[in-house]
């Protein structure tokens, strides 16, 4: 379906593509979108993970940790994603219509590569960059459908950091006339929204708040040889060190002297060895070292929106994100903040190992009915813009 054809549309069926800050593989989320009424109405129905090639996860891995040999490294990188997306989404595609399902409509968040919040100054100002990979014109070549992709570069051009990038679709999901809602995604990075009663989009609040599971993940693969820790069973039979905690919060972002977005340009490899550095003067085990970054996450978020959970009277907090699996991780947030009760997104209606693309899903659809979806209270910018960038497929 071209995009003359798409703009007329009261209604979208959208599949999301996204690849998130720990780079581990591609969320696929189908949703509908109804037009007919003022809000748009949404319905997820499908979703899947697909995990990346060992080779390319290690290309992508170097490209975030900036050990791509040359920069024609990073292109070839940024054609064989989209190529990787293009063909996945390809094959979602002719599975949902075997079920009688028409996708109409492509939208990719592409993968991260580099974030970088008010790096440098233009008149006056402090200006940020990013960059996201997975070419989506070959995504709009696989399978043959209109893609919407690079979401925050709007937002970045009109002076704001690009993230969170989400909270507008968010809004649409999660906002209520009558409850306050904080929800946390606890990713590659931590981050939470909240939805303040009433619907005022002035009043929503979204940011990161620090280290996800990306550091978690790192250490344990430095320190044990695993990927991950499982339910958190490593960190948990460890102690943490309340010393070397103090030493970590200290960084500038943690102590809110920087702004709403970050990366794993600063919690990443860097970040660990400084932890190990630290570790080895205090002469930690391998399992505090994961207790207490573990720690970090936990009272990260939790210094973010303690103050928030008691003036909007917060009694549940909904979580998503592949951090909500870690169970040490889950006990050490709930002692943090012992007066709230921590559920997942799904008691809501969305599946939390699909939320992130099925947001793409609907900011993809919103761009082609050209809604504004930018937040200026929550990015920073100087407008509210229209996220993403349209390709079309070549004439079939």
């Amino acid at each position: 379906m071209m995009l003359r054809e798409l703009i007329k549309r009261k209604q979208l069926t959208v599949l999301g593509l996204n690849s998130g800050t720990s780079a581990d593989g591609l969320d696929l989320a189908a949703v509908q979108l109804d037009f007919t009424k003022t809000r748009p109405k949404i319905k997820y129905f499908y979703g899947k993970t697909v995990a990346y090639p060992k080779d390319l996860s290690l290309k992508i891995d170097a490209a975030i940790n900036n050990r791509l040999q040359s920069i024609d490294d990073l292109v070839l990188l940024d054609r064989r994603l989209g190529v990787f997306f293009g063909e996945q989404a390809a094959r979602i595609i002719r599975l949902l219509k075997a079920r009688n399902i028409k996708i109409d409509l492509v939208a990719s968040h592409g993968q991260t590569v580099r974030h970088l919040p008010g790096k440098f100054i233009y008149k006056g100002k402090k200006q940020s960059a990013t960059l996201q990979l997975g070419h989506p014109e070959s995504i709009a070549e696989a399978t043959g459908l209109v893609t919407v992709a690079d979401f925050r570069q709007a937002d970045i051009a009109m002076g704001g950091e690009g993230a969170p990038v989400t909270t507008g679709a968010m809004s649409l999901l999660f906002s209520n006339k009558k409850e306050s809602r904080l929800l946390i995604n606890i990713g590659g990075i931590a981050n939470y929204f909240l939805f303040p009663a009433g619907n005022r989009f002035d009043q929503i609040k979204a940011r990161d708040c620090g280290p996800g599971n990306s550091l978690i993940d790192i250490l344990t693969r430095q320190l044990f040889g695993k990927k991950y820790d499982a339910d958190g069973k490593l960190a948990a039979r460890g102690e943490i060190s309340w010393r070397l905690l103090s030493l970590l919060l200290s960084d500038k972002f943690l102590k809110g002297q920087f702004g709403v977005s970050t990366g794993r340009e600063r919690f990443g490899e860097k970040f660990a060895g400084k932890i190990l550095r630290y570790a080895g003067k205090l002469h930690l085990k391998r399992e505090d070292i994961l207790a207490t970054v573990t720690e970090l996450t936990a009272v990260s978020i939790a210094k973010n929106i303690g103050a928030d959970i008691i003036h909007h009277k917060i009694e549940n907090i909904h979580l998503f994100g592949g951090g909500w699996k870690n169970r040490y991780l889950m006990a050490r947030l709930k002692s943090n903040l012992p007066d709230v009760n921590l559920i997942a997104v799904d008691k809501l209606g969305f599946n939390p190992d699909y939320l992130e693309a099925v947001c793409y899903a609907i900011m993809g659809g919103l761009t082609i009915r050209s809604i504004i979806t930018g937040l200026p209270n929550v990015t920073g910018t100087g407008g509210r813009a229209i996220a993403g960038k349209i390709v079309q497929p070549a004439g079939r």
